[in-house]
């Protein structure tokens, strides 16, 4: 096996928890709760193409978050 770094280490270990909890694609409800903002301030910050909130991926034509990109957001800015 190949040596992680603790960053990538801790993005896997969150990935897999909130996989465990809330699935591997995360409703905006979640996203929400995770960085304390109001549904529709995320909403508005996916709009208008913010980079403070976690990337987002386009499946069967919704925006949506993956549980990954939510843990590498919240590592990388640490939000935890």
């Amino acid at each position: 096996m190949s040596n992680l770094s603790f960053e990538q280490q801790l993005i896997i270990a969150a990935t897999q928890a909130i996989i465990a909890k809330h699935d591997v694609v995360v409703k905006d409800e979640v996203v929400a709760s995770l960085l304390n903002l109001e549904l529709d301030t995320l909403k508005n910050k996916r709009c208008q193409g913010d980079k403070d909130i976690p990337k987002y991926a386009q499946l069967k034509g919704k925006r949506v978050f993956m549980a990954s990109d939510i843990a590498e957001f919240m590592v990388k800015s640490k939000k935890f």
